[in-house]
């Protein structure tokens, strides 16, 4: 198993796959208007990740936003613990990143493979376009505030 990040080329049937998974294909009827959107994304990765790896560490700066293509990540968190606990896992399909993207601040947890992952990462300037569609971004920010809420009022999210 590879020590470092791996990237991947990129096909199309990587893409459409991610299309769905981020409902894009929900949003455009035309396939005209999809291609056009990821190909908006000129950089844009699928990266393979080893087990035990942190793609994102609590408190970093970052602000890139990755979605889960095959693997399982555990997500941690510290804040004023002596020590981290674990607060969900993430499957394919579903995305990280998007607190410190959506905030333009540090990470607030961090999130871990379990076993070897592919993940897509897109470049946080690239990702702010696809925002502008408002089912998109009421989406994202409904996900990014169910997770705040579970990291810092762990009691009312239950």
């Amino acid at each position: 198993m590879p020590d470092t990040v791996e990237k991947l080329v990129l096909k199309p049937l990587d893409l459409d796959w991610l299309a769905t998974a981020l409902k894009l294909d929900e949003m455009f009827n035309e396939k005209p208007a999809l291609e056009k959107l990821l190909a908006s994304f000129p950089s844009i990765n699928l990266e393979i990740w080893p087990k035990g790896r942190d793609v994102l560490q609590e408190g970093e700066r970052g602000d890139d936003f990755f979605v889960i293509y095959k693997g399982k990540l555990s997500v941690w968190h510290k804040g004023r613990a002596a020590s981290s606990k674990q607060i969900g896992t993430l499957k394919p399909g579903d995305f990280f990143g998007e607190i410190g993207f959506l905030l333009k601040s540090n990470r607030s947890a961090t999130v871990r493979t379990e076993v070897e992952c592919r993940i897509f990462r897109i470049p946080a300037d690239e990702f702010s376009k696809v925002l502008t569609n408002k089912f998109l971004e009421r989406w994202i920010k409904q996900v990014a505030c169910e997770r705040l809420t579970r990291i810092f009022m762990p009691e009312s999210s239950k």
